[in-house]
């Protein structure tokens, strides 16, 4: 088997790490005849505009080349500051409260209405999770699976189909549906009860 390597159209491969492709460019430094194969930018503004320069002369202008001459201590640190974030625009966090974003949450399609709540809170400017319900209600609230948020139309629909599912009638007297539905009577009432005096 031979050593000698080819390339894909079969001719043989001389690999070159320093090798450069020829540019036919000529070495961009005065009094220079050789063949300019490296390129450095022109200027700081010059970013995508080159100059090119044979080996020994990319060598010096490498050496002697300062991103920042000319630059004052606050354009400085105004590059590398832009620079950490790759050129990208920012803008300042904290400070500008929930608000900032009200724009952008008005165009976001929101089909469940899974975010509704937090928007209502933010515009009457209270991040406070609602207050919790008594004791008694709260056991109400859970016999009838219901959250503390429920309307006296919910609370009706929410009744009727336990009071179908569990009436004494329709399980044969068993006295296990017969406590369920006494249980959710009474959570009815309370709830009923407690949403007619926040209605007055």
């Amino acid at each position: 088997m031979s050593d000698k390597r080819t390339s894909p159209h079969g001719a043989p491969h001389r690999h070159n790490k320093n090798a450069q492709p020829s540019t036919g460019k000529p070495c961009a430094w005065p009094d220079c005849a050789q063949e300019g194969a490296y390129r450095a930018p022109k200027s700081r503004t010059q970013l995508n505009e080159y100059h090119w320069y044979c080996l020994t002369h990319i060598r010096e202008r490498n050496k002697s080349w300062n991103y920042f001459a000319g630059l004052n201590e606050q354009e400085v640190e105004a590059q590398v500051r832009h620079d950490t974030v790759w050129n990208r625009p920012t803008w300042k966090m904290g400070g500008i409260g929930p608000r900032a974003f009200d724009a952008a949450r008005q165009r976001f399609s929101d089909a469940f209405g899974g975010f509704e709540g937090d928007a209502r809170r933010r515009t009457r400017g209270d991040d406070a999770r609602p207050p919790k319900a008594p004791p008694s209600q709260a056991r109400a609230l859970a016999v009838l699976d219901l959250d503390p948020t429920v309307t006296m139309k919910a609370l009706k629909s929410r009744y009727k189909s336990l009071v179908k599912r569990h009436h004494p009638d329709a399980n044969n007297g068993d006295k296990r549906s017969e406590e369920k539905f006494k249980q959710i009577v009474e959570a009815y009432q309370i709830i009923r009860k407690s949403l007619g005096e926040t209605a007055s």
